[in-house]
């Protein structure tokens, strides 16, 4: 007979999925395809995790959004400066062929 779906993860499973989503400040949805579980479930292991850790809304602190938004910043400095040097690459080849 199968399994009681209730009971198919463990308090402990559920608890350190959903700490390892809280710590990696990824969207449930991205862990979720990488654990191989549902997000709508994982969502209620991480809302009632919240709660025990005392959190009252879920998401980022202040100083990790500003870290976050850094981040971000820099990421597009770079994409750019990316771009930059393929173009310049190709201009080069093309004038060295």
């Amino acid at each position: 007979m199968g399994q009681n779906p209730a009971n198919k993860y463990t308090p402990e499973f559920r608890r350190e999925a959903a700490d390892y989503v809280i710590a990696s400040g990824r969207p449930i949805t991205e862990c979720c395809r990488e654990l191989g579980l549902n997000s709508k479930t994982v969502n209620d292991w991480v809302l009632k995790r919240r709660r025990e850790l005392g959190e009252t809304a879920p998401g980022p602190s202040v100083d990790q959004a500003a870290e976050l938004r850094s981040a971000r910043k820099r990421i597009r400095e770079l994409e750019m400066e990316n771009e930059f040097l393929k173009k310049a690459a190709a201009f080069f080849a093309r004038t060295q062929g």
